[in-house]
């Protein structure tokens, strides 16, 4: 019982809560991973329930991972049977096994983003739809919210109230049409189609239902309504559910989560039992205090209050900057200043709101050689030269895959240009035939010489790997891929670009061979390879140990960092200006930052620029609101002294009194002066000014003090005549 020794007494009830449903509402840094792996070792150890019938699933494989190694070493064995992982791979090994009852091939494939954009653009193609009216980005963006309420093409058709909703309508039914010809999926379908095979096969929701007679779900605040409904068909109302979330940290409604499920969760479970875990593990007071009246402004929240016994901690800082270089060149000099104290390069984390941000960011860390990872960059499996070789992995599982036929059929180049691709693509119409029957089935004769050598090469590569390659581990698939194909004549050269696109094809094989190793089943095959490639996010990739980690605060849930930097609280920023309209956008927009705030172990320092570049042209910028909804005795004003050389002062201190300049000799925010450092004055002829530094105490205090206009001035406070603004 060591393990439950270990645990505060709330997380002890919640660990060890008997039958039916409990929603466990806990704070940011309060223990929940320990929480969730206790109770399954609880249940396991302690009420004799069998391993296979827990399961636990939750939003990353990062949180799985962390989440079944921490199981293991409390049981002390390994593997443990109980399914411990995300949503998608667990719909996607029950449709593995049981999707051809609702209507999917035997080896589907699983479409990433590209891919649907593809078949987006197919569908407006065959719509007769102009790109630029119907962009691909922001139709799948419709249709997934679509797909996340388990609303059908048809059923939006009939919600649709103008032409552009009712063309989206028809352009989700071609879409559908197009997945299904390509036999494949995208990760909505996982979920929609396991729901699907759940509430139409009583035999195979028994079946789940016993393997999921206690189950656990994490991050229930990020929840859709089509996974509240797989978590209802998989536990039933009254089943052994234990839903851990927070709604305080519910911040992707964008993509279709429903804050509902969390707030009304005794709506789907009446006879839940409601925790809190209250206590904070991570961060000190301060911080807990300033995120905590932050996200107090909200209304849409359950309510609790964090707390921890270690102690206030440092004032939290906010560095007002002149734009968004003068910042970046702040924020990545107090980095420095951090690594060469008591902190490592990677216990920082800086977040931003929008990916946009980095860029500054990025070019004074790369200038002053700060080592750095920046976190969902463009994913390893989304670089070309590795869709390409997964394009050729899915053709060996599936050759009727016309996506990824259409990807490779000409690369490497091969001699199949546009206008032989136009031939194929309407003989294939015309006989109603795939292209890889087309290929499979004809002589290719009535094509041009060339092509119809090119072609017929092209099908007898496929074909023979195949043959060759069937049963095979991954590893030497791919080595054999590669040879057959010829693949790395495509990066002979040596500038920089091939040899980067070489490196990352011998990265690939690097990651066969890792996936050999660490398979915790015996499966090692082609398709368990495609699916376990299909579900790597971006945080799967990421390595602290890099450096200093530059993220999203999206990006950033989950994660925690001794020292963080949030960047950019500008009104229109942050919030977001998409999102000041509605209040419950205005919310969500707060829980992001929350969610930012709380990442931070032991410093947290806020920053704001007067103005930032946007489309080539500065932009005068405000702060944002939420800066005043941080208690002002929590936080420190750090003013850059470049402010006022470029004649736009600020507004920022009418929300704190306490502040400092980053200015030479201005680093005690809490002098005792009457003029402390920080702190705006008026000369009756210099002008508009800010305190740099104080030497002394009352009159004879000798003050540096920069004015807009007159520049750094020494001034003796008696006979100074500064007025206070």
């Amino acid at each position: 019982m060591e393990y439950l020794s270990s645990l505060n007494p709330e997380q002890r009830e919640a660990a060890t809560h008997g039958e039916g449903p409990q929603l466990v509402l806990a704070g940011a840094g309060s223990g929940k991973t320990r929480v969730i792996t206790s109770r399954i070792a609880w249940l396991i150890r302690e009420r004799g329930i069998e391993a296979r019938g827990i399961s636990a699933v939750t939003f990353t494989n990062k949180a799985a991972s962390e989440m079944l190694h921490r199981v293991e070493t409390v049981l002390d064995q390994s593997p443990v049977e109980s399914y411990v992982g995300t949503f998608h791979r667990f719909s996607l090994i029950l449709l593995r096994m049981y999707g051809e009852r609702v209507g999917l091939k035997r080896g589907f494939a699983i479409l990433d983003d590209s891919d649907q954009r593809t078949l987006i653009k197919q569908a407006l193609r065959d719509e007769g739809l102009p790109e630029a009216s119907f962009p691909p980005r922001s139709i799948l963006a419709r249709i997934s919210d679509a797909k996340s309420r388990l609303v059908s093409s048809d059923e939006l058709a009939s919600e649709a109230e103008g032409f552009f909703e009712e063309k989206v309508s028809r352009i989700y039914a071609r879409y559908q049409q197009l997945l299904r010809r390509a036999s494949g999926v995208d990760f909505d379908d996982l979920i929609n189609k396991s729901v699907e095979l759940l509430r139409s096969d009583a035999e195979v929701r028994s079946r789940m239902r016993r393997r999921c007679h206690y189950l656990l779900v994490d991050e229930f605040q990020d929840t859709n309504r089509a996974q509240l409904s797989l978590v209802l068909e998989l536990a039933g109302s009254d089943g052994n559910l234990t839903a851990v979330g927070d709604e305080d940290q519910g911040i992707y409604r964008w993509r279709g989560a429903d804050l509902d499920n969390i707030l009304h969760f005794e709506r789907w479970f009446p006879s839940a039992t409601l925790r809190k875990l209250e206590r904070n593990y991570r961060s000190t007071q301060n911080i807990l205090d300033a995120a905590d009246s932050l996200v107090a402004h909200n209304e849409r929240r359950r309510g609790k209050r964090l707390w921890t016994d270690v102690g206030p901690g440092a004032a939290i800082e906010l560095y007002q900057a002149r734009d968004e270089v003068d910042e970046a060149a702040w924020v990545v000099r107090q980095v420095r200043q951090f690594a060469a104290g008591e902190f490592r390069y990677q216990d920082v984390g800086i977040l931003v709101r929008t990916n946009g941000q980095t860029r500054a960011v990025e070019e004074e860390l790369l200038r002053t050689e700060t080592p750095y990872t920046l976190v969902g960059g463009t994913r390893f499996y989304a670089r070309a030269e590795i869709k390409d070789l997964i394009a050729y992995l899915r053709l060996l599982q599936q050759p009727q895959d016309p996506v990824s036929l259409q990807r490779v059929l000409n690369q490497p180049p091969r001699g199949i240009g546009k206008r032989t691709r136009t031939l194929v693509e309407d003989e294939c119409s015309r006989r109603e035939l795939s292209v890889w029957d087309y290929l499979r089935l004809d002589q290719l004769d009535s094509l041009p010489s060339r092509a119809a050598v090119a072609l017929r090469g092209f099908r007898d590569l496929i074909s023979g790997l195949r043959s060759e390659t069937e049963g095979r581990p991954i590893v030497e698939v791919l080595e054999l891929v590669i040879e057959r194909t010829d693949f790395l004549a495509l990066f002979k050269g040596e500038d920089a670009e091939s040899v980067g696109r070489l490196e990352n094809v011998r990265e690939l094989l690097s990651a066969a061979h890792g996936f050999t190793s660490q398979q915790r089943t015996a499966d090692t095959s082609l398709s368990a390879f495609l699916d376990h490639v299909a579900l790597v996010t971006d945080l799967d990739g990421w390595d602290v140990e890099r450096g200093v980690s530059v993220l999203t605060m999206h990006a950033a849930k989950g994660l925690e960092f001794p020292v963080v930097f949030v960047l950019g609280l500008e009104d229109g920023l942050l919030p977001h200006y998409n999102s000041r309209d509605k209040e419950e956008d205005l919310e969500e927009e707060r829980r992001l930052l929350y969610v930012g705030m709380t990442r931070a172990k032991q410093r947290l320092i806020l920053t704001y620029c007067r103005r930032r570049r946007v489309a080539g042209r500065y932009q005068d910028q405000q702060p944002s609101q939420f800066v005043q909804e941080i208690p002002s005795d929590l936080v420190t004003v750090i003013q850059s002294p470049t402010l006022f050389s470029s004649n736009r002062s600020s507004n920022v201190s009418k929300f704190f009194g306490r502040q400092s300049s980053a200015g030479e000799g201005a680093r005690d925010a809490r002098s005792d002066g009457g003029l402390p450092p920080g702190r705006k004055v008026r000369h009756p002829t210099l002008g508009l000014g800010i305190v740099l530094a104080s030497e002394g105490e009352g009159d004879s205090a000798k003050l540096t003090v920069f004015f807009e206009r007159a520049g750094k001035r020494r001034l003796v406070a008696k006979y100074a005549n500064l007025e206070m603004v």
